[in-house]
């Protein structure tokens, strides 16, 4: 029987420098249930967090996902960076919406459970016929990727940012262990401001942030789109 394998990631990134979590696949690799799970050393087999695109609720196929708010907000973008990829929920979602997608990662642990996730999701035809071959995962920082790419060819009609922000003091439910994990191992986004202003740099027609309905403005935005429980700030490329 084949042995799981486990590793710890020593990536390129202060974020995850001395970190306790280790990189470990559940399962057999040839056993196509198997996936690559994010756990802290000593915890058991099966306990970690891990990306799973199967999970995404999509029963209104093309349709729902072309009238999600954040749709609206990227207007006639067709290329879209996501800065700040995680476990490619949005990313995959705006994939599905008909947007070829470009998700950056810059946690190299992350970024092995997204890449992980996303060969999944392509050998079940549902999910393959979803995003077809509109989502690659890309390990960068983002700041760096987008000021290489401002300006060129390669640089993407819009950018799309949900920043990691430090916790409310008070809150009426514990968060989703997924963030609970990806906070414990990459911190909060305190660069979140200096992402924006490169992603400004870098898009040729839009800058969309994600921030949850409450929370203060990081700059001024042209505009807003409201969704249920969070909202997208918007900018024009050039303001």
């Amino acid at each position: 029987m084949e042995r799981p394998r486990a590793w710890t990631c020593q990536g390129v990134n202060e974020h995850d420098a001395g970190s306790p979590f280790i990189v470990a696949r559940v399962g057999a690799e040839s056993d196509p249930s198997s996936f690559v799970e994010l756990r802290r050393e000593g915890e058991r087999e099966g306990r970690g967090i891990h990306c799973d695109l199967a999970q995404i609720s999509l029963r209104g196929g093309l349709a729902q996902a072309r009238a999600m708010p954040i749709v609206k907000a990227l207007g006639d973008a067709r290329t879209v960076v996501d800065a700040t990829a995680g476990l490619l929920g949005d990313a995959f979602l705006l994939a599905a919406a008909g947007f070829r997608v470009i998700a950056l990662e810059r946690s190299p642990q992350v970024h092995q459970l997204a890449v992980d996730g996303l060969a999944r999701a392509r050998r079940d035809p549902r999910l393959l016929a979803l995003i077809e071959d509109r989502l690659e995962v890309v390990h960068a920082d983002a700041r760096a990727w987008l000021d290489a790419h401002a300006g060129t060819d390669a640089a993407p009609d819009a950018v799309v940012i949900d920043p990691m922000f430090p916790p409310k003091k008070k809150k009426s439910a514990l968060p989703r262990k997924e963030m609970v994990v990806l906070r414990a191992l990459v911190g909060s986004d305190h660069d979140a401001d200096e992402l924006v202003a490169a992603a400004r740099r870098c898009a040729r027609m839009r800058v969309v942030l994600k921030r949850s309905d409450d929370a203060p403005e990081l700059a001024t935005p042209d505009w807003s789109v409201e969704g249920k429980t969070v909202r997208f700030d918007v900018w024009r490329a050039g303001s």
